[in-house]
């Protein structure tokens, strides 16, 4: 078959083929590592966002589980280098002040949400899958990206742009009565490992370090203390690479029925 297009992808990741277009789909990413790798990341990102992992079709496990263990091989790999380097340096690390959060990069993350959230009020959208999928792939990372439909935010906004140092891919969340957050994720890791928090006017940023990436959490005009459950919630998320738990669902749920609306 031709190579499949997005729509076809995510169909095939639904389980919303007839069979003869599946195989196809299979035949096609057994024989091109650029395909499997798309439906990996549909795979991954569908199970961040809903909290539950497809099966993946018996006819792709193969494939897609030679990938895996490529990447895990990787991973192994840089974890001892880093083990190695950091037992040396340990010693001295603490003494290290953790690094603030820039000037630029928050007036970046502030122009790049009030431009979202200006179009989105004119002409709101969902985030389409294709979207999603070439984000991703421009990023080259795939972030855990939570759910947060407990809170009445979902996904209506992803897209890649460049940061001050580097690309910064941007989750946006919006509410059912005006509200608008925005998670970014960046390729450069200087933010401080714990989570800290900025207070600009109105506005507000949390922001922290896992491995490699840098998350920043900010919302305009949202209840202080529905975005810092919100953050909380998110960073716990990013650091486990785990679905919300019922618990954290409720706490945000009940928090959402008692603060106040966001202010436009």
């Amino acid at each position: 078959m031709n190579q499949p297009d997005w729509s076809t992808l995510n169909a095939y990741v639904d389980g919303a083929l007839e069979p003869a277009a599946a195989a196809a789909v299979a035949d096609a990413a057994g024989s091109d590592p650029g395909i499997a790798w798309q439906i990996a990341l549909l795979y991954q990102l569908k199970g961040a966002s809903h909290g539950a992992m497809p099966d993946v079709p018996a006819e792709l496990a193969g494939a897609l589980a030679g990938r895996r263990g490529k990447s895990l091989l990787a991973v192994a790999a840089i974890a001892a280098t880093a083990f190695l380097v950091g037992t040396a340096i340990v010693v001295g690390l603490y003494r290290m002040p953790a690094p603030a959060l820039s000037e630029d990069l928050l007036v970046t993350a502030r122009a790049l949400h009030e431009q979202w959230e200006e179009a989105d009020r004119s002409q709101p959208a969902d985030a389409h899958p294709a979207a999603v999928l070439a984000a991703l792939s421009v990023f080259g990372q795939m972030p855990f990206v939570p759910d947060l439909e407990s809170t009445e935010l979902t996904i209506g906004h992803i897209t890649v742009s460049n940061g001050p140092a580097g690309r910064i891919l941007q989750i946006g969340y919006r509410g059912n009565h005006g509200c608008h957050l925005s998670l970014f994720v960046l390729t450069y890791a200087r933010l401080p490992e714990m989570r800290v928090r900025v207070a600009m006017g109105r506005e507000r940023a949390y922001g922290w370090r896992v491995d490699d990436l840098g998350y920043l959490l900010f919302a305009e005009g949202m209840d202080e203390s529905r975005l810092t459950l919100i953050a909380n919630k998110v960073e716990q998320a990013t650091r486990s690479r785990t679905p919300l738990d019922r618990q954290a669902e409720e706490q945000l749920a009940e928090n959402k029925r008692e603060s106040a609306p966001c202010r436009a």
